[in-house]
């Protein structure tokens, strides 16, 4: 499966929706992926931080969110 490079950055509505947790809770999910890769406030989290942050697929990730090319 191929990622659209289109759409890499992953927001805090989309974490949402994989994890099916609390805004807030997926905010500190964001913070504690950009501890993890010492990401600026402005630098933006992909795909490819939140696929090893919950230690699946990035092709999952991808499905999920719909950002693959078929």
């Amino acid at each position: 499966m191929e990622v659209n490079l289109r759409r890499l950055s992953v927001f805090t509505a989309d974490l949402q929706l994989i994890l099916g947790k609390s805004m807030r809770t997926c905010q500190r999910h964001m913070q504690l992926i950009r501890d993890m890769y010492a990401l600026e406030k402005q630098q933006p989290v992909t795909v490819y931080h939140v696929a090893e942050y919950l230690d699946t697929p990035v092709s999952k990730i991808a499905a999920f969110l719909k950002i693959t090319r078929n």
